[in-house]
């Protein structure tokens, strides 16, 4: 658990790795706007870390201006059932600090529905 904890304890870390997976985000000031509080030297040493622990790779295409992506790994996807069980852990136990109406859920309920709409 400690191991584990050393890759995707640092704050941030796993909201990055929640856009990737389950909002198909890439790039870096999506990033920047969608993880609360976060500020580009924090996000960019997040996403250094996280491609030194192989848990993301960062592709660079050719072009003017250079576009950058990341993408998830496969040890990355790896604990995508870690993740949703923290967020099914937070939907279930904690409902009344994260919704709204403080009414539980589960994960297909937010999941399956547009963003806009969470």
């Amino acid at each position: 658990m400690d191991n584990t904890f050393k890759i995707i304890g640092k704050k941030f870390t796993v909201h990055i790795l929640r856009n990737m997976t389950k909002l198909g985000q890439s790039r870096f000031n999506q990033f920047l706007d969608s993880v609360e509080g976060i500020n580009p030297k924090t996000l960019s040493a997040r996403l250094r870390e996280m491609e030194k622990n192989g848990i993301i790779e960062k592709r660079i295409y050719a072009g003017t201006p250079v576009k950058i992506e990341y993408a998830i790994t496969k040890k990355g996807l790896a604990l995508n059932p870690i993740l949703e069980s923290m967020a099914a852990f937070s939907m279930q136990y904690c409902s009344k600090d994260i919704f709204k109406d403080g009414k539980p859920r589960i994960l297909k309920e937010i999941y399956s529905k547009p963003a806009e709409a969470i």
